[in-house]
């Protein structure tokens, strides 16, 4: 029977499946807090939980802990923190990268960033509720997700194996899979039109998926990413959601500089994020004036150093491409991570935890209206940033640990309303 995927992509075709686990009795209440943020939690990956221990034990050897990975070669850890002050933690089987809850919080996803399979949890106990393959042997996750019409379709990015280039760009595409949410069973694949695809957005009329595509390939000699990055063809696609139609594709051009995140409401309203690798003497250079003494950058390995790069802004109904900012802000533009789009002010507000800097882009002209220097604040390195579902607030996650909490438009702190757990590492964050 062919797949009908306009009902397939408004989740008809799709089974759902009620959750069972039962909320964990540790959850309760340990503050006061208003009563549209007091059944809000964040959620937040932790890259590195074999620095973790609880009640005398690392993790993995805590059987609070490790119910969904005895016997899995491979975990990370996800912790979910309440407003109400609670704080829930797991190890979970999967190369984590972006977590993303359902809108009617029924169900959550931890992606694969190029690991072998993604993760389905239960968003209020964080119980593993299902393990999904990548698309076939040797296809790796691409990191990110969205979820479709409430929560009954989810639509994961996933990347081609391993392979050097040899002159056939297509050859290297990645695919966006489309997946029940409960099970994570493939339904549909579509191709992202690009290489090694890493964040998709949904647009805010829902008829697009926009996609950030790295753009790089491996070494024929030696087989691994090279530094700098050896850069095909870095682009944004636009690909339609009911047909999987390429719609706009965007090629950068640059040869060293991948383009890995981005933000989009309307098809004129697309932010993306630059990333570019130098190595330890280029490092050198450029932070040959920083006369005061600082410390080895925490989010990055040995010989890997964030150089800087434009943050930009591509309106696709126009097909211009512009840079954000003048030379001065692109200093700060070093590792830039997570970018949102605020529709209610036009705004994008993305994180840069290298240099410790939250950065605000007017959504009509791309100019920068304000920067934070979040140490000034007391949080370092800044990596996650969501939305509050409160439509007031949103929060800015510091790598390792801490959430801040902002007032949309103004984006002054409130410190109230900030929490101060470790997460043990991390890029991506979501609330729900």
């Amino acid at each position: 029977m062919p797949v009908d995927r306009r009902r397939l992509l408004t989740g008809g075709a799709l089974l759902a499946i009620a959750a069972t686990a039962a909320p964990d009795a540790s959850a309760a209440p340990k503050r006061k807090v208003a009563a549209d943020l007091k059944d809000t939690a964040v959620y937040v990956p932790g890259y590195f939980p074999d620095s973790a221990y609880a009640n005398g034990k690392p993790l993995a050897k805590n059987r609070r802990f490790n119910r969904a990975v005895r016997g899995q070669p491979l975990y990370k850890m996800l912790t979910r923190v309440g407003f109400d002050g609670s704080v829930r933690q797991t190890l979970l089987p999967v190369a984590a990268h972006d977590v993303e809850v359902a809108p009617d919080r029924s169900i959550g996803v931890l992606c694969s960033m190029d690991g072998e399979q993604h993760t389905a949890f239960d968003p209020r106990t964080l119980e593993l509720a299902a393990i999904g393959p990548a698309l076939s042997e040797g296809w790796r996750g691409g990191g990110h997700a969205v979820y479709l019409d409430g929560g009954r379709t989810v639509i994961l990015s996933e990347r081609a194996p391993y392979q050097s280039y040899q002159g056939d760009a297509a050859r290297h595409y990645g695919r966006l899979t489309i997946r029940d949410p409960k099970t994570l069973r493939i339904a549909e694949t579509y191709s992202t039109h690009g290489i090694d695809p890493h964040d998709i957005r949904l647009t805010e009329d829902g008829k697009y998926i926009v996609a950030a595509n790295y753009g790089s390939t491996v070494s024929a000699e030696t087989g691994q990413y090279t530094i700098p990055r050896n850069v095909v063809q870095a682009s944004i696609t636009v690909i339609e959601v009911a047909s999987g139609k390429l719609v706009d594709k965007r090629i950068t051009g640059r040869s060293d500089t991948e383009l890995r995140h981005l933000a989009a409401g309307r098809l004129d309203r697309i932010f993306a994020i630059q990333a570019r690798y130098g190595n330890d003497r280029a490092d050198s250079r450029q932070l040959s004036g920083e006369d005061v003494a600082y410390e080895t950058d925490i989010t990055t390995d040995p010989g890997y150093n964030y150089m800087a790069a434009a943050t930009l802004k591509y309106d696709a109904a126009r097909n211009r491409l512009t840079r954000m900012g003048d030379a001065a802000a692109m200093k700060h533009m070093r590792h830039g991570l997570s970018i949102r789009y605020d529709e209610r002010h036009d705004e994008a507000i993305a994180t840069y935890p290298t240099t410790h800097h939250v950065m605000v882009f007017d959504g009509a002209t791309g100019a920068v209206s304000n920067v934070l220097d979040t140490r000034t604040l007391g949080l370092r390195y800044p990596a996650g940033v969501t939305f509050l579902p409160d439509g007031k607030h949103y929060c800015v996650t510091g790598h390792w640990e801490n959430l801040f909490v902002f007032e949309r438009g103004t984006h002054r702190l409130v410190r109230d309303l900030c929490l101060y757990p470790v997460f043990f590492g991390h890029s991506h964050i979501t609330a729900a």
